[in-house]
């Protein structure tokens, strides 16, 4: 027994599968907008772990050289190499 007095049942099958059919694209349009979200997302942490990487490695090289030289020889303000490598990998 359908609880609905109210829900129509008359729709033809071309109406029904108009319905269907209009459901069924903007199910795709919803899926294709989470995947486009998806790839932004992965595309944003890949950029992050290469910043991370890159940092490390400069950590590692600043720990081995003389980094006031080295700021002197390519003009940077002194302190500059040392604030980018330990800027945190989330910031540009």
């Amino acid at each position: 027994m359908n609880t609905h007095s109210s829900f129509n049942t008359s729709l033809t099958d071309s109406q029904l599968n108009a319905a269907c059919d209009a459901l069924r694209a903007r199910q795709n349009r919803q899926i294709e907008r989470q995947m486009k979200m998806q790839r932004a997302l992965v595309a944003i942490m890949r950029q992050w772990w290469k910043r991370a990487r890159q940092r490390a490695a400069l950590r590692r090289q600043l720990m081995e050289m003389d980094v006031a030289l080295i700021e002197k020889d390519i003009g940077v303000p002194a302190g500059t190499l040392g604030e980018e490598a330990y800027k945190p990998f989330w910031k540009h």
